[in-house]
């Protein structure tokens, strides 16, 4: 029976099966031209210096030029289809892995470190890739000329090649102790790379916030941890390689010289040709060679099917919001009022943390979001934006459960935009119209006027086609945060979710966007959430979050004459406004 790791890999090469099967062909030949030297020598010993036969000699001379020509030709061909196969067959692989990762919903993200999430498509595809293109031929190779030089052995002297026989099982007998001993340390490998990989990814985007608090001694000491972690893992492979040599070279080792002993004792009593001792001698050492090195190709194999359980790994997980009983999509028309009915939410490290009974937001209402910190609002927009779904009770749309309305549907329908916008290095204009591929240059300017951005452009070399780098990294927070809120805007969803998303400009600025959201889509329903509750004067509604819970509902000056909790928060949050001022 094959590994399971084979049968995976087996599964992504047969649409390239022809060029494998075009490699299999060439390295074939190519060892059996391995066996042509041997034997040519065999008969320069036995025929043609005996017999000073010029016209054999000179047959054998062009024997060993094409057999020794070819053979390295056919090798090459064979290895270079291969590696064409295995690097399309690498390309399909990022890509279902990518796919994959892609579909995985917030719960995995939010809980898996970047470098982590990246390790997948790097090391372990490499390592397949790797496999493909070097390792296989070079096992292929291996056990064609192991299987030729066995058979031409048995020609030329059976009795001997008896002898070698025992040497085979010996060795797999001691493949097969060690290899659950090299898996493991494999799998130990990957797994130490993985974390310094996740570690490096933090590290590295996060050095100058390192260098200002002056902590870069403590993130190079636990840097030397993983490091350490890694050449651990490495040595105790090499250590399990090095019991593997021993004892897979013992039988090797005792077997070739029985052989020569016997061989040279059978040429004195005349049962064997000084060519057949020399051509079998030859044999043995094409035989044991390749097997002299299995350690190398073994352990390697190992790290590829450790690397290939890793990918297996990642292509089993699945979404947690997923497509589930999708009915016919919603017809545009629909009035999407929201409503929670039932809700009950938590983490893994903190069951039930947000509890709504029952919650009906109209369609077209300008609703804010208040609380303290860890109150539960950015939760909230999270299961309104269907970044999660609710562990109990259900969340409506219209008449539809947002679980029942297809996402590609509802992701057009809600928007949500963080505080911590993404950016990518790619033109002003690319970045815009990443939510909208078919926005004009008209709607372009339109938006850019809407949000005070036209100073901005005008100030870039290139204007909209100028790169942002990585990131916006050149951007302010302000800037950043406009851009982001203009891409959700040039979606023209039904319902804008901000999640601090204008936290980064002033007050009066933040309160001139507010306002010129509904101008540009109206009716549309707007979820605003902050800490500063200076600019939610002007919303429709405001909800108060505590633990998890909503304990106030109503107008902005409704709860603030009332004497609630809210207008304890709004007391405190003017008493400190211009110390939030970015």
């Amino acid at each position: 029976m094959l590994p399971s790791e084979l049968l995976w890999l087996y599964q992504r090469i047969r649409p390239l099966l022809a060029w494998h099967l075009a490699s299999f062909l060439c390295l074939t030949a190519a060892s059996v031209l391995a066996l042509v030297n041997p034997l040519v020598l065999m008969w320069v010993i036995d025929r043609v210096l005996p017999n000073r036969n010029i016209a054999l000699l000179i047959c054998t001379v062009t024997a060993i030029f094409l057999s020794s020509e070819l053979r390295p030709i056919l090798s090459s061909l064979g290895g270079y289809l291969t590696l064409l196969a295995s690097q399309r067959t690498v390309v399909s692989i990022r890509k279902e892995i990518l796919e994959r990762l892609d579909s995985l919903s917030a719960e995995y993200h939010e809980n898996t470190p970047v470098g982590a999430r990246l390790y997948a498509l790097r090391e372990p595809i490499e390592e397949v890739a790797y496999f493909g293109s070097d390792l296989a031929p070079a096992i292929l190779r291996t056990a064609l000329v192991t299987a030729f030089t066995l058979s031409a052995m048995l020609i030329l002297n059976p009795r001997l090649t008896a002898l070698v026989l025992p040497a085979i099982p010996a060795f797999v007998l001691a493949r097969h102790h060690f290899r659950g001993l090299l898996a493991e340390r494999s799998d130990k490998v990957h797994a130490t790379r993985a974390e310094l990989s996740a570690f490096l990814e933090e590290h590295m985007s996060s050095v100058l916030q390192i260098q200002q608090l002056q902590q870069e001694k403590r993130q190079e000491r636990r840097a030397f941890h993983f490091f350490a972690d890694v050449a651990r893992s490495q040595v105790k492979l090499a250590a399990g390689g090095i019991q593997f040599t021993s004892w897979t070279n013992l039988p090797i080792a005792a077997a070739a010289a029985v052989i020569i002993g016997f061989g040279a004792w059978s040429a004195l009593r005349g049962a064997m040709t000084v060519g057949g001792l020399v051509a079998f001698y030859s044999y043995v050492f094409q035989l044991f060679d390749p097997l002299s090195g299995a350690l190398e190709t073994y352990a390697r194999a190992q790290r590829t099917f450790s690397s290939i359980r890793r990918l297996q790994a990642i292509l089993a997980l699945r979404p947690t919001v997923r497509d589930q009983n999708c009915g016919p999509a919603m017809p545009h028309s629909t009035v999407c009022h929201i409503r929670f009915t039932g809700v009950c939410f938590g983490y893994k490290r903190k069951r039930d943390f947000l509890t709504i009974p029952i919650l009906s937001i109209e369609s077209g209402a300008h609703v804010a979001i208040v609380g303290e910190n860890g109150a539960g609002k950015s939760t909230f927009a999270k299961l309104a934006a269907r970044l999660y779904d609710p562990d109990r009770g259900s969340i409506t749309i219209g008449e539809s459960q947002v679980r029942n309305i297809p996402l590609k549907q509802f992701r057009s329908l809600v928007c949500y935009v963080p505080a911590i916008p993404v950016l990518f290095d790619e033109t002003l204009a690319d970045n815009l119209r990443l939510g909208n591929p078919l926005v004009g240059t008209r709607q372009l300017e339109a938006i850019i006027d809407l949000l005070d951005l036209r100073s901005f452009v005008a100030s870039l070399p290139h204007g909209l086609s100028e790169p942002l780098g990585p990131a916006g990294c050149q951007l302010s927070g302000g800037q950043r945060q406009r851009l982001a809120l203009a891409r959700a805007l040039l979606r023209r969803p039904r319902i804008l979710i901000l999640d601090e998303a204008t936290s980064a400009l002033d007050p009066p600025a933040e309160l001139l966007l507010l306002h010129r959201i509904p101008e540009f889509l109206p009716g549309v329903t707007i979820i605003f959430i902050s800490h500063r509750l200076g600019n939610v004067a002007w919303m429709d509604r405001v909800l108060v979050f505590h633990h998890g819970r909503i304990v106030e509902d109503g107008h902005h000056h409704e709860l603030e004459l009332s004497g609630s909790f809210y207008a304890k928060l709004h007391r405190a949050s003017e008493a400190s406004r211009f110390d939030n001022l970015p």
